[in-house]
């Protein structure tokens, strides 16, 4: 390979070995690479102290990369100066992402990732970096990274939400050749978000549920009422919708001479519908005759019944909103009906899964109805439901015959 030798203005000897690529001694160690991208009219230059000098390969494809970024109209970013709040912006905005993950996302990059290492090299970034910041959204929350914010511990979900984009940054710097490796995936058992103590699932009996749907009626009745809630409670005790799969509902989503209630979209929270939670989520209930009747009485008790009108709908006619639903409806009505405060909308889930199992329905079918995207989340949530009776009735059976022995 031929080489040419030229001196800079610095008195620093570098080796051309091809078109942007140096071979250089260094102050810290023998030899090191040196590579140079035209951009935009400049020179941007990048050094790589210590690189063995065999190592041309490599040389060859971390400039490759910087040409790379330069012709994609990207100013390249270089190791030595790359920062984090640089490259996330960079990964986030070439994510293809659904409105409410791009929000979650986004609110993972202001409310934690930058405040925390915006401004460092992303080099510094390293795994003892990480785990503190872990350690300290287990102890302190919010408040870690914003004193402003009070205390108030975040569980292994909230935490691991929040490290998506650090993960995928930190990924896209591996990429890149900005790191060796991601810090993220040296993170030890014990450094990882911890699951809290598993709690049993709680559900609410059938006796709880005709006094939440008695005490939401009486809250329909008082003169301040804007909303009837109670029709919505019901049918999400009986079929087991996601609250965005309720609000998404449309007439058109009603066939009434069948019998069946399509799941096809969701009402999403930033106001817009969008796509079911997964391809499981979209799915055909069959209704049981008494709700199918109320549904058929419920529109033609609605201002708002054409096809394309919100089954659940506001004055206006647009879906009623997650907020208003569980504060007015459920909340109010829990509170009223002096349940377990800790019982959420989303309990009624449950309730309606355990209906599906005590009527002898298979893992498979409560899935289909719950729009599961795999048998197995039916099982991990639910297993301890399925043929309960004969279990209790066999362990008796076997610990009587024990006691004879």
């Amino acid at each position: 390979m031929a080489t040419e030798t030229v001196t800079s203005t610095r008195s620093t000897t570098r080796e051309k070995v091809e078109r942007g690529i140096y071979r250089r001694p260094s102050s810290r160690s023998k030899t090191g690479w040196l590579y140079s991208v035209s951009h935009e009219g400049k020179f941007i230059s990048e050094t790589a102290d210590g690189v063995p000098l065999d190592k041309i390969t490599e040389a060859r494809a971390r400039r490759g990369e910087l040409v790379g970024q330069s012709n994609r109209g990207e100013k390249p970013v270089l190791a030595s100066k790359a920062t984090f709040a640089e490259l996330a912006e960079a990964w986030y905005a070439a994510k293809r992402l659904r409105p409410k993950t791009a929000k979650a996302y986004r609110d993972a990059l202001d409310l934690v990732l930058l405040p925390r290492f915006g401004g460092q090299k992303v080099v510094s970034i390293d795994v003892e970096a990480v785990a503190r910041l872990i350690r300290e959204l287990e102890a302190r929350g919010l408040n870690a990274v914003d004193p402003k914010r009070p205390v108030r511990p975040l569980g292994r979900s909230s935490i691991e939400n929040y490290l998506l984009p650090l993960q995928g940054t930190l990924d896209l710097a591996v990429r890149r050749r900005l790191v060796a490796v991601n810090p993220c995936s040296l993170l030890t058992k014990d450094e990882r978000p911890q699951r809290a103590e598993k709690k049993l699932l709680r559900i609410a009996s059938e006796q709880e549920v005709s006094e939440l749907l008695a005490a939401s009626g009486r809250l329909a009745r008082q003169p301040e009422s804007r909303q009837d809630y109670s029709f919505l409670l019901k049918l999400a005790a009986v079929l087991g919708p996601r609250l965005g799969e309720v609000l998404g509902l449309r007439w058109e989503d009603f066939d009434k001479a069948a019998g069946y209630l399509h799941i096809r979209r969701q009402w999403c929270r930033h106001g817009e519908y969008g796509p079911t939670k997964t391809a499981a989520g979209v799915r055909e209930i069959p209704l049981p005759d008494e709700l199918r009747d109320e549904l058929i009485a419920y529109r033609l008790a609605s201002k708002h019944s054409q096809d394309g009108d919100p089954i659940f709908a506001s004055r206006t006619g647009s879906p009623l909103s997650h907020r208003n639903v569980t504060r007015r409806g459920w909340e109010a009505a829990r509170d009223l009906a002096e349940l377990d405060r800790s019982l959420t909308f989303h309990d009624l889930r449950h309730v309606a899964a355990s209906r599906l199992i005590a009527a002898g329905l298979d893992p498979v079918a409560v899935a289909s109805v719950l729009g599961h995207e795999d048998v197995k989340e039916t099982l991990n949530r639910y297993a301890h439901l399925f043929n309960k009776q004969e279990k209790h009735d066999a362990i008796r059976l076997a610990l009587a015959g024990g006691g004879q022995a």
